[in-house]
């Protein structure tokens, strides 16, 4: 029998992401509360930076609001951090792009 298909709300997903992000919990750990593939929460990471990029492209004509002070730190740690997980991920979205 073909299990039912399940959606998770948005909230559901960022909390996910940003787990692995501030390092709270590992991409297995995830997958296994969620019972979801280390594929799908790729997905979900490449889906949120590519949502980060649009949101901050600096020809978007709206002014958008600060970013959270803990945010700021948060992504200039992750950043300069020793293992860069975000900087990869962000220079891997954006490769694909360009061969898409």
């Amino acid at each position: 029998m073909k299990r039912p298909r399940r959606i998770f709300v948005p909230q559901q997903k960022i909390t996910a992401v940003l787990s692995i992000w501030t390092e709270r919990r590992t991409t297995a750990q995830i997958c296994q509360e969620l019972s979801i593939s280390p594929t799908l929460l790729g997905q979900w990471q490449n889906l949120a930076i590519e949502g980060m990029l649009k949101a901050l492209d600096p020809t978007k004509r709206d002014p958008l609001p600060p970013l959270n002070h803990r945010l700021t730190r948060l992504i200039e740690k992750k950043l300069v951090g020793p293992n860069r997980k975000l900087e990869k991920r962000l220079k891997a979205v954006q490769k694909t792009k360009r061969t898409a």
